[in-house]
């Protein structure tokens, strides 16, 4: 047929001339704000970034999207369901940060007395801004419980990563003084080449819910359910 099927998790990323060419843009889950704002440009749809932005941060991980330009999608971005795989499954590294989980697979901080603390971690990158603001006493709970890499190689199935963190988790009581957060952010960051750059803070600011409340010091210790799976 004479064309190229290009598949980036950076669209931003490629050269002006390369988006230029694209005729058939299909889009799974995205919530970075440049990325959204390239794909505006790139079909020149004018102001219509919020509904863009409500729509492609709500696709689930069987949704996908496609943008104006073909007759499919009648002038307007179209939400639809994914066909089951036919193919062996490929590792890209970096799209499953952005990967929005089912609520059954969501991490879930809880307290010393098993009760939910925060909003639950859908998605490695709300994970990584999570840890930022949790209480140190509920990241201890988790890493003595080996919550944190029974999660990641539960739920995403990345076994060196889910080691990476046991050993992390395995450092937690034994005497040596450490950030457990940056500890369990560094590893996620060097494993799916996730910038420092993108802070929690800074994301934050655009969502409610990564703030956690302040531990009650009458809370009396009890065995905590690991997170859900």
């Amino acid at each position: 047929m004479g064309a190229y099927t290009l598949v980036t998790y950076r669209l931003n990323d490629l050269h002006p001339d390369v988006q230029k060419a694209l005729e058939v843009l299909v889009i799974k889950r995205i919530t970075d704000p440049r990325e959204i704002q390239t794909l505006v440009q790139i079909v020149r749809a004018g102001r219509v970034e919020p509904e863009w932005k409500a729509i492609l941060e709500s696709l689930t991980i069987s949704q996908a999207a496609l943008l104006p330009g073909t007759l499919e999608a009648h002038g307007r971005l179209r939400r639809f369901e994914l066909l089951s795989r036919m193919t062996s499954h490929v590792r890209h590294k970096a799209k499953y940060l952005d990967v929005q989980l089912i609520d059954q697979q969501a991490f879930v901080f809880t307290d010393r007395r098993g009760d939910r603390v925060g909003k639950p971690a859908r998605s490695l990158k709300e994970f990584i801004q999570f840890l930022k603001g949790c209480p140190a006493n509920i990241l201890v709970g988790h890493a003595r419980r080996g919550d944190f890499s029974h999660w990641i190689a539960g739920v995403f199935h990345d076994r060196l990563l889910a080691s990476d963190i046991g050993k992390i988790e395995q450092h937690v009581g034994s005497g040596h003084e450490f950030d457990l957060a940056d500890s369990l952010m560094t590893a996620i960051r060097e494993r799916y080449d996730f910038p420092s750059s993108d802070s929690a803070s800074e994301v934050a600011k655009e969502h409610d819910g990564y703030n956690f409340p302040e531990p009650n010091p009458a809370a009396k210790p009890s065995n905590s359910p690991r997170c859900n799976l």
